[in-house]
């Protein structure tokens, strides 16, 4: 009998950049991509969504930002400095409320509502809801009264209440891993069920060179999930491909 995989290759930071989002697209169109999440606070987030909307079979959903940019939601005073901009690391962990971090949550996921979206999961950038308990309360109370699927990395975190994956898999990442035969490992170790691999491809823009740290890295990430030999190795060990719409 045939161990039954199903994988989620989902990209995650569409909208960061134009050249990021436009590499997850053609990572979807000529690869293995299957899920994207969606930033909405950048100032290239509207045109992403527009074009996303031209790839019906790709998932899209919430990649809800917490420390990079500026808030969507009025007034989230514990969450901002004083020029209005996200805090970040200890500082923002240190004063970020409940209250604030549910507000900005919906104002984030309201965006993908209004542009007729439909949103199929959420996580979060920088994986903000495993550093701060908070964000990790309000993203499963927000995933559970909009019945969305939410991204979990252990036993520790799941919850019977919210739909997610069996496994989730955040190792194809960093310049000194990637390569066809790791990734091709990386397929060869799938567990029975449904597994998440978070990727972050891209083609580069100069606009990255201010927005994130893990750069270059990105165009390599892309031409490996559009390199024919990984959904061949997929297609031949029976693992099947799908969206977290398919949960």
């Amino acid at each position: 009998m045939d161990i039954k995989r199903e994988l989620i290759i989902n990209a995650d930071d569409f909208g960061l950049t134009p050249g990021v989002s436009a590499g997850i697209i053609y990572a979807y169109q000529h690869g293995i991509v299957t899920s994207t999440t969606a930033m909405v606070n950048t100032e290239f987030s509207r045109e992403s969504l527009t074009a996303a909307k031209h790839c019906p079979g790709l998932g899209i959903g919430l990649h809800f930002v917490l420390d990079a940019g500026r808030p969507l939601s009025s007034s989230p005073f514990s969450l901002i400095d004083k020029k209005g901009r996200f805090l970040k690391g200890g500082e923002l962990i240190a004063s970020a409320t409940k209250q604030d971090i549910t507000n900005e949550l919906e104002a984030q996921l309201q965006v993908l509502f209004d542009e007729g979206i439909e949103v199929t999961h959420i996580d979060s950038h920088h994986h903000m809801h495993l550093h701060i308990p908070s964000a990790l309360e309000a993203m499963t109370e927000i995933a559970k009264t909009h019945r969305l699927p939410l991204r979990t990395f252990s036993d520790t975190n799941r919850t019977e209440t919210v739909t997610t994956t069996d496994h989730f898999c955040q190792d194809f990442y960093g310049e000194d891993l990637l390569s066809t035969d790791y990734l091709l490992q990386l397929f060869s170790e799938l567990q029975p069920g449904v597994t998440e691999m978070m990727c972050h491809p891209a083609f580069i823009d100069t606009w990255l060179n201010k927005k994130s740290s893990y750069r270059f890295t990105r165009a390599k990430e892309l031409a490996l999930l559009t390199d024919s030999r990984m959904s061949d190795w997929l297609d031949k060990h029976k693992v099947r491909l799908i969206h977290y719409g398919g949960l």
